[in-house]
């Protein structure tokens, strides 16, 4: 598995395996490429969910170029000829940061095909459309503003017959240098843009009459640079389009979103679709911001990956995880594929451990027995697990255990500790002893909660330790409040990773993978008929077999994790639906999932919303 660590997970040189991370342009490189640019443009086409979102029933095409390289609107003899290549393959990557350009963004309509860019706006134009563009007066270093590229968008929605108003946050006066000169070419094309605010900072009265009016609104208040939270007439105007009737389009990111992180620190804009140049941003699929970016676009804008900087976010493709996934051969047995140990099950809690078992053997593991504590139910709800008992306390493991657990799990390939492990001294002070096990190890529910907070007792194990916390069990793990992890989920697990020197698997919405040098993995897979007891029993279980067929931690990890949610979507499309799905129907669809992975790449289109 060497080779696939490399070529996977680590390497900076796979472009097709894993959505790669865009990181900060070398703006010195960037300055020594040579441009023949002046009639070339970059078109990406958007899907039916998309246009569904915007009310349209006709392709929609973004048309970028590059004013500030000195690059005109497209011909519509350029036009044609793009479109008759093809859609153009769009990469899509994440990034932590992006040098933004000025840009042109254009929207075409066509009900026979693709034609040309002005006839197309006319016909919008002749529908009545209203497009709102809301601004901000302010861009942020390193970055050209955000506003200077609205005012573009405006201009050329304007120039091809579309009602356009602009929404300014700032008086005009106040604006400076290209935000200014872009501002006065609007007033000199007779281009409508109005203050949203008074001078109290709050909301005028045509400002919230004019929104509720529009067909669609733009927001670009605040673009990939911005940190914090948002305040003041920004706020206002955020609130403004979450309220907006019609379909929120962002440009780059949903305002009020941090791109490198996901975070929200405030109020945020809920987009319907985001449409986002050269590269997808982190904070597109991190929650909490990933779930208020709508359906993602990205529009390539010329940007040589050399320019990317060593990315250290990945999204997970079925592609990648495929190629993790280790068959079994016709010279294999029960035990050469890998053999679980699962402790857990106290009194009342037993069928967290027999989920958990089961689950590592719809993994793929070949052999798997299940360790009870004396006292516990002996019901055994899966033929195929072998139960073993061993001395227990009232119902849970206890000082007595410790032998008989040592010995068993040395007769394993890995050990899946804490599904209905239950709580005590008794209990705590044998987790940390199994802790010295020779053995691949995945820490879940009792079993973290018996770390209490002491992440370091994980650092000097020299196996694999994968940890699966919720929000909550993590926040306890590094000591701060749940709420402050939701908002921090990259960083929190980061942190954890980094203490623990484990792979950490903070389950959730957008589950995120974090290893111990800082490098992360965004999991794609799963929906909201995941939450529900049991799914994270099933979790420990799958990530186990992959640690039992010998996969290092942060492969087991995601492996395990992608099939975890590639099993609900297909419970989810083919039989359950979310509201009603439960923990066991996993089972019946993880088998699925992993014949679809080995099967090979099939058409991803990385939308989680």
């Amino acid at each position: 598995m060497a080779t696939n660590r490399e070529a996977i997970l680590t390497s900076g040189a796979i472009p097709t395996t894993l959505f790669r991370l865009a990181g900060p342009m070398s703006v010195g490189l960037f300055a020594q490429i040579s441009f023949t640019l002046a009639d070339t443009l970059f078109v990406a086409r958007l899907g039916t969910d998309a246009l569904a979102a915007l009310g349209f029933a006709f392709p929609v095409v973004f048309v970028i170029s590059n004013i500030t390289m000195g690059l005109g609107t497209a011909t519509s003899a350029v036009v044609s000829q793009a479109i008759g290549r093809g859609d153009q393959h769009l990469v899509r990557r994440y990034t932590t940061d992006s040098l933004i350009l000025s840009l042109v963004i254009v929207v075409a309509l066509s009900a026979g095909g693709y034609v040309t860019v002005k006839p197309l706006f006319a016909a919008l134009g002749a529908r009545g459309e209203t497009l709102h563009l809301v601004r901000q007066l302010r861009g942020f270093p390193r970055h050209l503003s955000q506003h200077v590229g609205g005012f573009v968008i405006a201009r050329e929605l304007s120039e091809a017959g579309v009602e356009v108003t602009v929404l300014l946050l700032a008086a005009p006066e106040e604006y400076r240098g290209d935000a200014k000169l872009n501002l006065d070419i609007l007033a000199n094309l007779g281009i409508d843009a109005r203050r949203a605010t008074d001078g109290s900072g709050a909301l005028t009265e045509d400002a919230v009459v004019l929104t509720g009016m529009a067909d669609v609104v733009v927001d670009a208040v605040f673009g990939t640079g911005f940190a914090g939270a948002a305040e003041g007439p920004a706020a206002a105007a955020i609130g403004l389009m979450n309220e907006a009737p019609g379909p929120v389009v962002s440009v780059d990111i949903a305002s009020g979103v941090v791109a490198s992180t996901g975070s929200v620190g405030g109020p945020a804009v809920a987009a319907d679709l985001t449409v986002t140049l050269h590269a997808a941003k982190v904070g597109h699929f991190v929650t909490p911001g990933g779930s208020l970016s709508g359906e993602v676009v990205i529009a390539p804008i010329g940007i040589p990956a050399l320019c990317d900087r060593e990315p250290d976010v990945w999204l997970l493709t079925g592609e990648a995880m495929g190629e993790l996934v280790v068959p079994k051969g016709s010279l294999d047995h029960k035990r050469s594929v890998g053999t679980v140990l699962v402790a857990g099950g106290s009194r009342g809690m037993e069928g967290a451990a027999h989920m958990a078992a089961f689950a590592a053997l719809r993994g793929g593991a070949g052999l798997v027995h299940c360790a009870l504590p004396e006292g516990a139910a002996a019901e055994k709800p899966f033929a195929e697990v072998i139960t073993v008992t061993v001395p227990g306390e009232d119902g849970r493991f206890g000082a007595a255990a410790r032998s008989p657990l040592l010995e068993e799990a040395g007769r394993f390939k890995a050990l899946a500790l804490g599904p209905g492990l239950g709580r005590g001294d008794g209990t705590t002070v044998l987790v940390r002893e199994l802790l010295g096990v020779g053995r691949p190890l995945v820490l879940d529910a009792d079993g973290l909660y018996a770390l209490d907070g002491e992440l370091e007792l994980l650092a000097g194990r020299a196996h694999p330790t994968v940890l699966t916390p919720h929000e909550g069990e993590l926040g306890r793990l590094i000591g701060r409040p749940a709420e402050e992890v939701a908002a921090e989920r990259l960083e929190s697990a980061r942190v954890a990773a980094r203490r623990s020197g484990a792979t950490v698997v903070l389950k959730g919405e957008a589950t995120i993978v974090a290893d111990p040098s800082g490098r992360a993995y965004v999991v794609p897979t799963g929906n909201p008929g995941l939450a529900t007891p049991g799914t994270g029993d099933v979790l420990t279980g799958v990530i186990a077999a992959q640690l039992a067929k010998g996969l290092p931690a942060t492969e087991a990890a995601c492996l395990g994790a992608y099939l975890h949610g590639l099993a609900a979507d297909l419970a989810a499309e083919e039989a359950v639906g979310t509201e009603a799905m439960v923990a066991s129907d996993l089972f019946h669809y993880l088998p699925a999932a992993v014949e679809r992975l080995k099967a090979g790449p099939q058409e991803e289109t990385h939308e989680h919303h």
